[in-house]
């Protein structure tokens, strides 16, 4: 084969470009970039803190490992959520969990 035959021989090893979509704004990133150099990117450009950053493509969260490795693919819109901690504070949860106690308590005595 010649090298002007019009026919390409696949390098391996070559790292293939593809652009997805998070949020509004389109990154061009090799297909074995990973989540945590992805979160980075869109840190330095959106200014939230990459350890809040959570990713999903479709249902999927993105983890770790590479883009190629989580299923992302040319032209895929990831979804950006903030990973916020949810629930009550520790000791607000212990004093209305007694409170609760005390109540029942009060109620099964009360039934008798």
């Amino acid at each position: 084969a010649s090298p002007s035959s019009g026919f390409e021989q696949p390098v391996i090893g070559k790292s293939i470009n593809m652009q997805i979509f998070v949020g509004e704004r389109a990154y061009t990133v090799d297909a074995d970039t990973s989540v945590e150099t992805l979160k980075l990117m869109v840190e330095n450009l959106e200014f939230v803190p990459s350890d809040l950053l959570c990713l999903s493509n479709g249902a999927a969260l993105l983890e770790g490992g590479s883009l190629l490795a989580n299923g992302v693919e040319e032209d895929d819109v990831l979804t950006m959520t903030l990973d916020a901690k949810g629930g009550m504070r520790g000791k607000w949860k212990k004093k209305r969990m007694r409170r609760l106690r005390r109540k029942r308590r009060k109620m099964r005595q009360r039934a008798r």
